[in-house]
């Protein structure tokens, strides 16, 4: 081997380190020390991580320098550190779930995802910041881009992390805006699957429905990268094929939709989205249509996910509020004291309500490879609130895919997310597109 691995600063595409340590170029354990100099680094600024062992990554990358060189190299994210959000399972580290209910908890066994990727041959490193049971109260975690803003939520220090090169990839989870949003406000790319594709398995439950594993990262390759070693499924290689497939030579089509609440969103915001869609229309072969959806429809999709989610989240932390009141954050005690207020009947209408809308979805979505949107009302906020998930609710209530893509600049230059939703199960469909979205696919 000659010379050191730059490490993620440097050279950040999670695609070529896997290369690297699998063809023998880098070591496992010089990837992880490389990066974990990048979190030193980066930590006082961010302060994105709650634990972070460099003794158990450094034993964790020394593993994957064991295996034999043939069975190294089938491993799809060989050597690759992999942050994982708190409230996902790690039997090697403290899980609180972003609650001092928890402080101390370790789990004996690791999250299904955290086990799929030391199968693939991943390092998990350290475990980053989450908001309280992953709902609404921030977190000490600072937006790399400017300290006294959040980096969102509930991911906060998974999107932080990722933003501010300490490490390459990042599990969030989501279920209502937990990935897209914090993705949006940190400038990173965040997916959230097909509800479903990926396990839950050993993650804290919140809301059933709608809870998801996702991933952030720097570009939508490595996204897929990791998803295609943790989803359920027959394996793949997790690379989206470029949009060139064999479809006759017909156009790729996008919808978008502006909802409701367009006029609430910044209008820097409103401007570049609508000056990336001009640009996305121009390009030789796409289309570019708005969404045949009523934004009435939309409106109650979004009500529906908020009510059911909080009837679900009563119930996963019914021990919690009942037993440790005096634990919960005025922010968790508020939201689910007003849980208490909705009746079995007010889940039951959701229910309904989201199984009507997907129906109507469907049909006006066919056709269309992906529906375009904001993925936030504007530039992150203040650190007093983690934003709104206002632009997320309806699409994880489908519980098809969605990408944010850094692609929209605000008023200040601060990053906003192109936001592009998807049918359910189509996830690397989705991401060959948003691949082909962005400026370096072009």
């Amino acid at each position: 081997m000659t010379g050191a691995w730059p490490g993620p600063a440097a050279d950040p595409a999670a695609h070529r380190l896997v290369r690297d340590v699998a063809a023998g170029r880098a070591s496992a354990v010089e990837v992880a020390r490389a990066t974990l100099r990048a979190a030193d680094e980066a930590e006082p600024r961010i302060a994105a991580f709650t634990v972070l062992d460099p003794d158990l990554v450094l034993r964790d990358a020394a593993v994957v320098d064991g295996l034999a060189g043939s069975d190294r190299a089938r491993r799809p994210l060989a050597g690759l550190p992999v942050a994982v959000k708190d409230i996902i399972d790690t039997a090697g580290l403290p899980t609180a779930y972003g609650s001092p209910i928890h402080a101390g908890h370790r789990p004996t066994e690791d999250a299904e995802v955290v086990r799929r990727l030391r199968a693939a041959g991943a390092v998990p490193f350290g475990k980053t910041t989450t908001t309280e049971f992953a709902l609404f109260a921030p977190t000490a975690t600072r937006n790399p881009w400017d300290p006294e803003r959040t980096p969102g939520g509930s991911s906060s220090g998974s999107a932080a992390a990722v933003a501010a090169g300490a490490v390459p990839v990042a599990l969030g989870t989501q279920t209502a805006g937990s990935v897209i949003r914090p993705a949006s406000f940190n400038g990173v790319v965040g997916f959230k699957p097909t509800h479903g594709t990926v396990p839950t398995a050993g993650v804290k439950d919140l809301s059933p429905s709608f809870d998801t594993v996702g991933v952030l990262a720097r570009t939508v390759d490595d996204v897929a990268l990791v998803y295609g070693a943790i989803a359920d499924g027959p394996p793949v290689d997790g690379t989206p094929d470029d949009g060139t497939a064999d479809d006759g030579g017909a156009p790729r089509r996008l919808a978008v939709f502006r909802t409701g609440q367009w006029d609430q969103v910044e209008a820097a915001v409103r401007a570049a989205f609508d000056a990336a869609v001009d640009e996305i229309a121009d390009r030789d072969g796409w289309e570019v249509a708005d969404l045949p959806w009523s934004e009435e429809t939309h409106e109650e999709l979004t009500h529906a996910q908020s009510i059911l989610m909080e009837v679900e989240a009563l119930a996963a932390l019914d021990a919690e509020y009942r037993g440790h009141r005096d634990l919960c954050s005025p922010q968790l005690v508020d939201y689910l004291d007003r849980a208490t207020t909705r009746s079995a009947e007010d889940a039951e209408r959701a229910r309904a309500t989201i199984d009507r809308a997907r129906e109507s979805f469907h049909a006006a979505a066919s056709g269309f490879a992906g529906v375009l949107t904001p993925a936030a009302h504007g530039e992150a906020p203040p650190r007093a609130t983690t934003g709104d998930p206002w632009f997320s609710r309806a699409w994880t209530a489908l519980g098809g895919p969605t990408v944010s893509l850094p692609l929209l600049r605000g008023e200040h230059g601060l990053p906003v997310g192109l936001q592009l939703a998807g049918h359910r199960g189509q996830d690397l469909d989705l991401l060959a597109v948003a691949s082909a979205l962005m400026p370096s696919a072009r």
